[in-house]
Parts: C-alpha cells; sequence; structure tokens
C-alpha cells in the first residue's frame, strides 16, 4: 500500500514538473505544430528573390547606392541614378568612390561618371542640384548630367578672403536657387571658425565666407531635377496596380522558449506568446511584356497578422518607358527590372 502511494507521489511530481516545464511554452509548441501542416502552394515553389530572378525577357539590375540621393530626371527620356562607397584604405584614411548613371526608357545604361580618392590625399563633397555635379569642397562644378561634359569648371570667391557680416550674407543669398554650408575651422589656440557660404544664384555658382555667429542655415530648394515620389510608393500594398502581394507563407514560429538557457535565466526569455511569426510573401510584378513574380522574407505579427517587410520601396515607373525602378531606402539598394537586350 505505501508502495502504491510512493508511485503516486512520483507520478504526481512528475506531472507537476513536466506541467511547469511545458505550460509556459504551450503556444510555442502549438504554433510549431500547426506549421508543420501549412503547406506551400505548389505554384510560389519557383519564386526567387527579387536579386536572383530569371526570366527570358526581362533581368534585374541590383545597384547598391551606398548613398541616399535622389533619383534625377535628366531629360524627358533619362534618369540618373547616384550611388557611391567608402571603405577603408589598407594605406589609411577611406577609399571613396562617387557614381552616376544615365538609364534611358529600356532601363539600358546609357553613360556613366565616377570618382575616387583617397580621403587623406584630397577632400571632395559632391553635391548634385539640378544639371550640376558641384563639388563644394574643390569649389568645382560639371555639366554633366545636361550635355556629357566631365570638365569641372571653377568658380571663385566674391571677394577673397572676406569675412561677410551676417547682414550682408543675408542679402546676397536672398532669392538663391541653393546654398550649401561648411564650417571652416582655424588652427588657433581657440578653434575659431568662420562659416564658408556655396550659392547659385542668378546662373552663377559662387561662394563666400560669413561669420561665425551665422545663424541663418540653408533653406535648400527642391531640386527640380528630382523625380517626386508619393508616400504611398512605401507601401507595396499600396501598389497593387505594380506590385501585388499574392501569398504569405508562415515557416517559423518566431520566439525564445521561456525557459530562456541562453543566459542561465528564468522566464527571461520572449515568453511563450512569442510576437509571430517568420515567413515569405509572394510577389507578381506588372511589366509592359508580362508579369514576373519574385518573394522576400517578412515579419507577421502575432495576433492580429500584421506584415512587417523587412525593407519598402519607392516605385519608379516611367511613362512610356519598359523599366520599373525599386529603390529599397533603407538598405540604399536600386533595383532596376528591365527588359534583355
Amino acid at each position: 500500500m505505501k508502495l502504491n502511494i510512493k508511485k503516486k507521489y512520483i507520478i504526481l511530481w512528475c506531472v507537476i514538473i513536466i506541467a511547469v516545464i511545458i505550460l509556459p511554452d504551450i503556444k510555442m509548441y502549438y504554433q510549431q505544430y500547426k506549421l508543420r501542416s501549412e503547406k506551400l502552394p505548389e505554384r510560389f515553389l519557383s519564386y526567387s528573390t527579387l536579386d536572383s530572378l530569371k526570366d527570358n525577357d526581362y533581368e534585374v539590375l541590383k545597384i547598391y547606392g551606398g548613398f541616399n540621393e535622389p533619383v534625377l530626371q535628366g531629360n524627358d527620356s533619362t534618369i540618373i541614378i547616384i550611388s557611391g562607397s567608402r571603405k577603408e584604405s589598407k594605406d589609411g584614411g577611406d577609399d571613396i568612390v562617387n557614381k552616376w548613371y544615365k538609364i534611358n526608357l529600356n532601363g539600358q545604361i546609357t553613360d556613366s561618371l565616377q570618382y575616387s580618392y583617397n580621403s587623406l590625399n584630397s577632400t571632395h563633397s559632391y553635391q548634385t542640384f539640378n544639371d550640376y555635379i558641384v563639388d563644394v569642397d574643390q569649389n568645382t562644378y560639371s555639366n554633366w548630367i545636361k550635355d556629357g561634359d566631365t570638365i569641372h569648371y571653377p568658380y571663385k570667391n566674391i571677394t577673397e578672403n572676406k569675412i561677410f557680416p551676417v547682414s550682408e550674407a543675408q542679402k546676397i543669398i536672398a532669392d538663391k536657387e541653393y546654398m550649401y554650408d561648411d564650417i571652416i575651422h582655424s588652427d588657433t589656440a581657440d578653434n575659431d571658425y568662420k562659416y564658408k557660404l556655396v550659392v547659385y544664384k542668378d546662373n552663377v555658382w559662387n561662394y563666400f565666407y560669413t561669420e561665425k555667429n551665422w545663424t541663418d542655415y540653408p533653406a535648400y530648394k527642391t531640386n527640380k531635377k528630382s523625380i517626386q515620389y508619393d508616400a504611398s510608393t512605401y507601401n507595396i500594398d499600396a501598389q497593387a496596380n505594380v506590385i501585388k502581394r499574392d501569398y504569405v507563407h508562415k515557416e517559423k514560429w518566431n520566439a525564445r522558449s521561456f525557459w530562456n538557457l541562453k543566459n542561465f535565466s528564468w522566464g527571461s526569455g520572449n515568453g511563450s506568446g512569442g510576437d509571430g511569426w517568420i515567413g515569405t510573401s509572394y510577389f507578381s510584378v506588372k511589366m509592359p511584356k508580362k508579369t514576373l513574380h519574385y518573394k522576400q522574407s517578412v515579419s507577421i505579427d502575432y495576433p492580429d497578422g500584421n506584415l512587417r517587410d523587412p525593407f519598402s520601396y519607392f516605385i519608379y515607373q516611367p511613362q512610356n518607358g519598359a523599366y520599373l525602378l525599386l529603390i529599397d531606402t533603407q538598405n540604399q539598394v536600386y533595383y532596376l527590372i528591365r527588359p534583355k537586350k
């Protein structure tokens, strides 16, 4: 009799221990079990990621932006996309590359421009405004956007070495089209400084210096060449006429166990409730000739099912054009979907 009572106590304690271990994670186990029965429809098995899309008529050119710059409308049939890179040089400093590409209505690169330099050997700061690429450090500009001319034309100081008081500076920049300001530090012990203002006004580039108490920071005028995007183009699901989300497949319950053994602490994980699932979205892209398909990862919130894409796109589709440009501004990547030559 006593033996049976002991067995009952042992069984009871085992049940309690198992319950303590399992119950906090019961939702996780349940979701993992449910996912085993959610099979991906066969028609989506052939979808590839955007940068590995394969098609007989179209191809995807992936260009790393590097710098968060606008897309420019060069003329009625050409846009300019800007990219670049910065990496540490083995000899010291940074190796910096600035690139501009001209894209025609077929999505083909018709011309490109590249400036490369090491930050220890020279200083450059390229600003793109309308038809000009301006180096505000070297006081030069290029007309390449407009006519392909790669010559760097110098622009001058309005009055050599004069430091204008704020009142005079405000008069000079009145009715400006563009202004860029920079702080120029001195080599003195008190680290004195002045402001350098680069101004485009009356079709002329100039620069001048003004007092260190300058407070009228530049209100940049809209770049007339910059392609304007509607806020809805961030949201893929708001652009169903171009890109349509066909299906969402849940693949993994996105939560750690309540028993977070990684740091040997009780109850410090995400909890068995978790925060949703990790899965894949499957998309259709409407192009002039046909519809293309691609997939990308997605997070699905629990319990409302809201979708969280790892990035969103600005979408640019030119009138009478044969290509589609997706701009991942978060990761600074361009995806140019264009006809094959």
